[in-house]
């Protein structure tokens, strides 16, 4: 495996990279905010299970499949933004039908959440692209322990790491969701607040694939 100084320097950016703000982070606590602990805790739970997919994507080396296919790389990425934009506008639409006034009120339940997380998860090529990027930086191609087993536990510790990071985001803003889940004026404007960040992270998205 890798030495005790690559093994700091991995756990330092690994973290750093992990807690600054970004779309995952950005999608969890949207999540949080507009349907409450449980919503949020749900989303980020499902970016986490998709995340083991890139992990096994980079194990196997199919990752740079997208590379090599520069169309294949823009469809995913286009199809994902869609899905994002999609579940915008599904939330700002549900609230014109829905007014919640407690947090077992939800838009969205948390199962659907959860399944909509792994999805967008699966759909975010660049995701992908991270992991056949970063995780080779840090294997010992020389060591005793095989290569694709390097890259699976250091996949593994890195999901872990960005799933910390988006779950105590999550925290944070469901805290600051129940001091306003009582006024029903507020729930509307955090569910239409998140299903505008879902759209704007699709949009983003869809710029960058063209």
């Amino acid at each position: 495996m890798i030495s005790n100084t690559e093994l700091f320097t991995y756990l330092f950016v690994t973290l750093l990279y992990a807690f600054m703000p970004g779309p995952a982070m950005l999608y969890s606590i949207a999540q949080a905010v507009s349907g409450g602990k449980k919503v949020g805790i749900m989303a980020a739970f499902g970016l986490h299970i998709g995340g083991y997919f890139h992990v096994l994507l980079a194990v196997l080396g199919l990752s740079s499949m997208l590379l090599a296919n520069p169309s294949l790389y823009s469809a995913i990425q286009k199809l994902g933004a869609l899905y994002l934009i999609w579940l915008g506008l599904q939330r700002i639409y549900s609230t014109k039908k829905l007014r919640i006034t407690s947090c077992e009120g939800n838009i969205t339940s948390p199962k659907r959440t959860f399944i909509d997380s792994v999805i967008v998860d699966v759909l975010n090529p660049k995701a992908a692209i991270f992991y056949l990027a970063f995780l080779p930086q840090f294997v010992n191609e020389t060591g005793s322990v095989a290569v694709w087993l390097q890259l699976l536990i250091l996949g593994v510790a890195t999901n872990i790491m960005f799933s910390s990071a988006d779950l105590l985001s999550v925290l944070m803003a469901s805290y600051l969701q129940k001091k306003f889940q009582a006024r029903s004026g507020w729930v509307d404007f955090f569910s239409k607040w998140s299903g505008s960040i879902f759209i704007l992270l699709g949009v983003m998205a869809l710029i960058n694939s063209i």
